[in-house]
């Protein structure tokens, strides 16, 4: 894990391998879904027509959606959805794949309903499933930064379970930065990797929830931390351009092992 903002240094061996014409064929129709979802208005919360644009923008940019499903099922009702974050595509993933409304600090859409940081507890109390990002920025998707208290917060004061996802992308089977969007990045720059790949895949990951009601907002933000590091680790070697960065947390200390003085 790391604290560090990711740069350009991430996505520099990211090539397109995917036909000048087959790039050209989804750009048209990226843009064609995107003027779809503005002229045409959601009716009710917003929650289907979010799901069904963010499916045809994503089929349109060539991505497709691996959903894995949690080791113990997820509770019924309404539930706090915690996910790294990485760009627009995890984004847009994300609302295919579970049943929480994002919040405000989640990319935004023309025409998609968002959730405002101030209401999230509200929302949840009212019955409703919330999406949040707890970290402080987006990274290009091999690193995950440290989980803010403040965003499980609203889980604690609702009494309501926390549902950790880890979202990666993968290209013909292999860890790829090629969905990122990186720090002063414009939208169709990142758009242009992502119409450039081949076999692009984002893979989201449910993990088994978590209990909040006897713990604090630290606690549960490193035990989300944790849950979505342990997936994003167990990749393949990471893109030869990624810089290594140390980890920030020491490794535990086992009783049996004696410490250097």
């Amino acid at each position: 894990m790391s604290t560090g903002p990711c740069s350009t240094a991430c996505t520099a061996d990211v090539h397109p391998t995917a036909p000048a014409a087959l790039r050209r064929q989804r750009s048209l129709r990226l843009s064609a879904a995107l003027a779809r979802a503005t002229a045409r208005p959601p009716a009710g919360d917003g929650r289907r027509h979010g799901t069904c644009t963010a499916a045809r923008l994503l089929t349109a940019a060539g991505v497709r959606v691996q959903v894995l499903p949690p080791p113990v099922a997820w509770p019924a009702g309404p539930r706090l959805v915690v996910a790294n974050r990485v760009s627009w595509v995890d984004d847009l993933a994300l609302r295919t794949a579970v049943t929480a409304l994002p919040d405000e600090d989640a990319a935004v859409w023309p025409g998609l309903a968002t959730v405002r940081g101030e209401d999230v507890t509200a929302q949840l109390r009212e019955g409703r499933g919330v999406l949040v990002r707890p970290e402080e920025s987006a990274s290009c998707g091999t690193e995950l930064g440290r989980f803010r208290p403040a965003s499980l917060q609203p889980a604690l004061d609702a009494g309501v379970p926390v549902c950790p996802v880890a979202v990666r992308a993968r290209v013909a089977g292999r860890p790829t930065t090629a969905t990122a969007q990186l720090p002063g990045e414009s939208w169709w720059r990142s758009a242009a990797r992502v119409l450039g790949a081949v076999d692009l895949v984002v893979e989201v990951h449910q993990l088994a929830p978590i209990d909040p009601r006897r713990g604090t907002a630290t606690e549960v933000a490193a035990l989300a931390e944790y849950a979505i590091a342990a997936v994003l680790e167990t990749d393949p070697p990471r893109p030869l351009s990624h810089p290594r960065r140390p980890r920030t947390h020491a490794p535990a200390v086992s009783p049996r092992t004696p410490v250097p003085r």
